[in-house]
């Protein structure tokens, strides 16, 4: 049988787990925009300077590298970046979370905003990555002979995936703030 004083340790040592593991995403976290950063700099440096790029990354609709303008580039780059601007933005409210439960700060209002501004994004960025293919391949044919401009508009799995994901990311972060408006009706009460 347990007695109150197993439960405070199992509690301070999962509160410890916790703090631990946030540190740790919060470094990955790092990692990972820096990472994102650098990739999208190199594929840009790779789209200017090779257009040959865009037609190994889109066989079916680039079939001649010549027939792609400089614009068509420049906003198919343009694309890209954004997605990878709200990627790092996701990541950025996440890591603000990750320092507060970091701190000890688990079930408060500021960490389930931004948990909840996370999730937000994150449903954003799964739309927009619907969205932003079908203009990528818009752009990117305008250039073919008439007849073999094309407009591709599909949803797959992965981004109905995504787009569920930031829905559960959204439900914990509203739990989040229910949790922590308990907690501070409760240190009222003392």
């Amino acid at each position: 049988m347990q007695t109150f004083f197993d439960e405070v340790s199992m509690s301070t040592h999962t509160l410890d787990r916790l703090k631990r593991l946030s540190r740790i995403l919060y470094g990955f976290s790092v990692a990972l925009i820096a990472a994102l950063a650098f990739a999208g700099a190199v594929l840009t440096a790779m789209t200017i300077a090779d257009v040959g790029v865009l037609t190994r990354a889109f066989p079916d609709v680039v079939r001649d590298p010549a027939t792609v303008s400089m614009t068509a580039r420049i906003v198919s780059l343009a694309l890209g970046w954004i997605a990878i601007g709200l990627m790092i933005h996701a990541i950025r409210c996440l890591m603000r979370m990750f320092s507060l439960t970091g701190q000890g700060r688990i079930l408060t209002q500021e960490a389930a905003t931004w948990m909840r501004r996370a999730g937000i994004t994150l449903f954003v960025l799964a739309i927009y990555s619907t969205v932003s293919r079908t203009l990528t391949i818009l752009f990117l044919s305008m250039g073919n002979p008439p007849g073999e401009r094309q407009l591709a508009i599909g949803v797959e799995s992965t981004q109905l995936f995504s787009i569920f994901l930031a829905g559960v990311f959204l439900l914990v972060a509203h739990a989040l703030v229910l949790g922590s408006e308990i907690e501070q009706e409760n240190k009222s009460f003392v």
